[in-house]
């Protein structure tokens, strides 16, 4: 059943009930002093049946009313506070890794960190790898990177102070943060570092459940937002997609914000119909 459909369903109800109300009134004042006629009796009769008939048919189209069908999806409370304080949390670091790949020893090409409260990429770097960049091309493409921006970069030694210090006693907050402190752990390791004392907050499975989807990449869940990522994404178009995520979960919008505006709007022009024909 469409919106307008409800909309016109509910005004047959209230049109009987308006219909019913004066006619019970009328029969709870009670019956008039005297002796009384058959005529009277019959008439008291066919009211109350025509009383009952009206409420009941009311009752009906009540029964029918699809509740809770068409309505827009409301946003888990607990996610957008969660969000909420995300971004109240100063300095906070919106972390983007890129590796050549997914398997067991692939190197870190990129580190990007951006300032959450005002998008400002505070560091971005690419690494020359040690391994082969021809062998990478999947990796780049994927990345959104060349071979000559990988191999005029400083290798990691050098780029990996500079991050530190920049990462360092802030909270990072990064789509899949497991997986991004497993590639950092293991870059720490190869210059011969112990473990990174970095705080992380993960940021894909609370999207998930905010948007009540069993799997979702970050490129879904922007297009879903109506900021659909470019392919390829490079780590700043990504971590500019995390940032639209985090705001949309805290502001509690599951999908475009025209779309939101709409719907708002829909809602309001129903409230007016209803207006229209409220007898209270």
């Amino acid at each position: 059943m469409t919106q307008t459909q409800t909309i016109t369903r509910i005004q047959e109800i209230i049109a009987r009930l308006q219909e019913a109300l004066p006619l019970l009134i009328e029969e709870q004042q009670g019956l008039p002093p005297g002796p009384l006629t058959i005529a009277e009796v019959e008439a008291r009769h066919q009211r109350r049946e025509q009383i009952r008939g009206l409420i009941q048919e009311a009752y009906t189209r009540l029964r029918s009313l699809p509740v809770g069908e068409g309505w827009p999806s409301l946003p888990k409370p607990e996610w957008m506070a969660w969000a909420q304080a995300v971004l109240a949390q100063p300095g906070s670091l919106i972390l983007e890794v890129d590796t050549s790949g997914l398997q067991v020893g692939a190197e870190v090409l990129r580190l990007l960190l951006l300032r959450l409260e005002d998008g400002a990429v505070v560091f971005d770097q690419c690494i020359r790898p040690t391994q082969p960049i021809a062998q990478m091309q999947e990796a780049l493409a994927y990345n959104g990177l060349t071979a000559e921006e990988l191999a005029g970069a400083p290798p990691l030694e050098e780029v990996w102070p500079a991050f530190w210090q920049q990462a360092r006693g802030k909270v990072l907050v990064s789509f899949n943060w497991p997986w991004d402190y497993q590639q950092l752990t293991a870059a720490c390791r190869r210059l011969g570092q112990g473990v990174p004392a970095l705080l992380g907050i993960d940021l894909q499975e609370p999207a998930r459940a905010f948007f009540e989807l069993s799997f979702a990449s970050l490129g879904d869940l922007c297009g879903r937002l109506g900021e659909p990522l470019p392919q390829p994404a490079t780590a700043v178009e990504r971590a500019r997609g995390q940032v639209a995520i985090l705001h949309a979960m805290a502001e509690g919008r599951l999908g475009p914000l025209h779309e939101q505006e709409e719907a708002d709007e829909g809602d309001l022009d129903a409230q007016d119909d209803l207006d229209d024909t409220q007898p209270f």
